[in-house]
């Protein structure tokens, strides 16, 4: 579909559905390039008036904000906001599952919303009403990021997501990427048998960007190289990528197998859209739609907790997401005034407890692999719990994979987990998909029975 008429076709049905994604696009684009003071007004000036309705509509913030109820009707700076919320109670998910009745503002039915959902990446899924001004500005802030490396709205993509299995959901997902004007890569059938079917598929799309999850993406550019289908013939012009952390090796790759720059983005159902990066390879914090602060203040990197400036229908004031993320100081060379962000570092709070009962960092399965992931080497691995106090390594490997990259990756493991209990590493022709498609570097006994459950 031409990019002029789907933008249209975009654009139309965005109305009908009363989201104003025009209206958010104008503002957001107003606010890019705001100096920093002004950007600051324009968050506490949202914040402010997030509280005050939070406090006067929802039973759940009447009571927990009442000691708070005065300051909040006197802040009126940046300062004042800061300091304020530094002082507010933290929003858990276990209190939202238990108070999400009373988390409902009163008359929340005027407001137009829909009901969204969280992925369950914590064995949970929540759901909630999500304002369709608060889904408009998800929108915009994404076409904004795009804009800046030259993307317009309607314009063709590749969506590297999961695709459902039952026959109905199939449909309707693929009638939605029609709309979309995008053509999907389906993260649980990404393999030798059908990586030349994708790559003609995009031959005949010609995407101006791919999308989707880094693992997806990634293990998609290794199947490309060693089949020799040379990327850089789409002429890309960005790689977003979204929903995961992504690894350097991940970048590193996709970026010498595209020939285009890579764009993160953070953010979550709870929280909107909360990082972009820019042209210059910062990540900056969306402070127009988002209030993002850590939860031990007084350090660079922790906890993230999280405020939608545009959630009225059901507020998460100052929500534990349950990931990790390290702030930058400074100013960015591209100009624009948001506050940066070093690293996206993930799920927080979910060390690896490994058979023989040593816990380490959730990350370091990934560095066990970077020097061979980064060659194109490895595609996907998995690392499983099993009942008898040991582990399996599941491998998905590349063609020019060898017994000596294989005895390298059995070094790495024991250097890294230790010597006393029992590994096996299967390379596999395939890798089940986990829900959604997203990827996980270890898989816990427990946390399989979470998938299982997940997947049913």
């Amino acid at each position: 579909m031409p990019a002029r008429l789907a933008r249209g076709l975009y654009f139309f049905l965005q109305r009908l559905r009363r989201e104003p994604v025009v209206a958010a696009l104008r503002d957001v684009r107003a606010s890019e390039l705001l100096g920093r003071d002004e950007l600051r007004a324009l968050q506490a000036e949202r914040l402010l008036s997030l509280l005050r309705f939070a406090v006067d509509r929802v039973p759940f913030y009447r009571e927990e904000l009442a000691p708070y109820r005065a300051e909040i009707n006197r802040a009126r700076s940046w300062d004042d906001a800061a300091r304020l919320m530094s002082r507010l109670p933290i929003l858990e998910k276990t209190t939202v599952r238990q108070e999400s009745e009373r988390l409902l503002a009163l008359g929340g039915r005027q407001l137009s919303t829909f009901p969204d959902r969280t992925s369950g990446s914590t064995g949970t899924p929540l759901q909630f009403p999500c304002d369709r001004r608060a889904w408009a500005y998800r929108h915009a802030l994404l076409f904004r990021t795009l804009e800046a490396f030259g993307i317009e709205v309607g314009e063709p993509y590749a969506y590297f997501f999961g695709l459902h299995w039952r026959w109905r959901l199939r449909m309707s997902t693929l009638l939605r990427d029609q709309v979309f004007n995008r053509v999907r890569v389906s993260a649980f059938d990404i393999g030798p048998s059908q990586v030349e079917g994708h790559w003609r598929e995009l031959q005949r799309w010609r995407p101006t960007h791919f999308h989707g999850y880094p693992a997806a993406i990634h293990e998609f550019c290794v199947l490309c190289r060693d089949h020799g289908l040379d990327l850089e013939e789409l002429e890309l012009k960005a790689v977003a990528l979204t929903g995961e952390p992504t690894y350097g090796f991940q970048r590193e790759l996709i970026e010498a197998t595209t020939g285009a720059p890579c764009v993160d983005f953070y953010g979550s159902a709870e929280g909107g859209l909360d990082t972009f990066e820019c042209p210059a390879g910062s990540l900056h914090l969306t402070s127009e739609a988002t209030w993002l602060e850590l939860r031990q203040p007084e350090e660079t990197t922790g906890e993230v907790l999280v405020t939608d400036l545009f959630l009225r229908a059901f507020p998460l004031i100052r929500y534990a997401v349950g990931d990790e993320i390290t702030l930058r100081p400074g100013r960015c060379s591209c100009g624009r005034s948001h506050p940066m962000v070093a690293s996206l570092d993930g799920r927080s709070g979910e060390p690896v407890r490994l058979p023989n009962g040593r816990i380490i960092n959730s990350h370091m399965p990934g560095y066990v692999f970077k020097p061979l992931a980064s060659q194109g080497l490895i595609r996907r691995y998995r690392f499983l719990e099993t009942e008898h106090k040991g582990l399996d390594l599941l491998l998905l490997v590349s063609r020019r994979f060898s017994g000596e990259h294989l005895q390298q990756v059995e070094r790495e493991t024991r250097t890294a987990f230790g010597e006393d209990f029992p590994l096996t590493i299967r390379i596999v022709d395939e890798m089940p998909a986990l829900p959604g498609g997203k990827h996980r570097d270890y898989l816990s006994l427990a946390r399989q029975g979470i998938d299982s459950r997940n997947d049913a």
